[in-house]
């Protein structure tokens, strides 16, 4: 057999067993592709997948409900952040870490109250929901985050801290308001 009829025979081959690949065999050798820098191989499998349409929700309903979630978890993660701190600040101070736990106390109560103020702001104020309601939308109604804020709120309030205005208005247009916008005002 000639080259020229081995390669036609491929081409051929290839035409009726690509369309048939399903997606995860067709992600799996795309990748591939990726790999030995086959680009030639990789335009025919994405030329080769087979074209369907979608409908979907508005996109600007679905942007803000996505956002939404993302803001929601980045707010978790350094909800629990500083939760994680407070623990070890106090196990340090049954230590009896007296001067150094004092002033890392201050210091995350000021951080936290910052941040607790721009998240509930961005809720209230931007997005006219309560800020336990955005939280348990997507994280649940088991009141596990719910609590951890009160617990939060708790120590910032032993602390009676005033310097929080500038964290803040970081937070909340570094972070909450300038991720609503990239997403949905764009």
């Amino acid at each position: 057999m000639s080259v020229k009829s081995s390669l036609h025979a491929l081409k051929k081959m290839n035409d009726k067993i690509y369309p048939k690949l399903s997606a995860h065999e067709r992600f799996k050798m795309v990748i591939k592709t990726f790999v030995t820098g086959d680009e030639l191989q990789r335009e025919k499998l994405v030329e080769s997948c087979p074209r369907v349409n979608y409908y979907e929700s508005d996109h600007a309903y679905t942007e803000r409900i996505e956002a939404s979630r993302d803001i929601v978890t980045v707010f978790i993660i350094q909800l629990l952040e500083y939760d994680k701190i407070i623990s070890i600040i106090k196990i340090l101070k049954g230590f009896n870490y007296k001067v150094e736990t004092l002033d890392a106390e201050i210091k995350i109560a000021n951080e936290a109250q910052g941040f607790l103020l721009a998240f509930e702001d961005f809720c209230k104020e931007h997005m006219g929901i309560e800020p336990k309601y955005m939280i348990q939308s997507w994280y649940g109604y088991d009141e596990r985050y719910i609590k951890k804020v009160e617990k939060l709120k708790q120590f910032i309030d032993f602390y009676q801290t005033d310097h929080y205005i500038e964290l803040k208005k970081i937070w909340l247009e570094k972070v909450f308001l300038n991720a609503w916008k990239m997403r949905v005002e764009t």
